[in-house]
């Protein structure tokens, strides 16, 4: 019963989203992720899962606007790989992107081994 509340108050949560960001941002089930939490932990992990994932897509609903389309689209189809989808991994993902589109395009890294025959 409590497992069911928690997740009638997430989604509950996700409504209350803007309506742009919220059609914006893909929905993951999110419940398949934390559900084995609560199969093998208790209800107290469940709902600190089920907490964190809310706060992630609550961030990239904030965020969504600016991260380019192709790493939304790369990062998402992460995010779903397994059987587990996760936002947390959704954003992480996105922010991972970010900072190393900020590195300089030339940092004098060569991308085959030194000092091996080549034929």
């Amino acid at each position: 019963m409590a497992f069911r509340i928690m997740i009638a108050a997430f989604a509950a949560t996700l409504t209350g989203l803007t309506a742009a960001n919220a059609v914006d941002v893909p929905m993951l089930d999110v419940n398949r992720t934390c559900h084995p939490i609560a199969a093998e932990d208790g209800a107290l992990d469940t709902e600190r899962c089920l907490k964190t994932e809310r706060e992630a897509r609550e961030q990239l609903a904030r965020e969504w606007s600016g991260f380019p389309a192709a790493d939304k689209t790369m990062c998402t189809q992460m995010a779903r790989m397994g059987g587990l989808p996760s936002y947390v991994q959704l954003i992480t993902c996105l922010e991972m992107k970010r900072e190393v589109a900020k590195l300089p395009p030339d940092r004098g890294l060569v991308s085959r081994p030194s000092g091996l025959p080549t034929r």
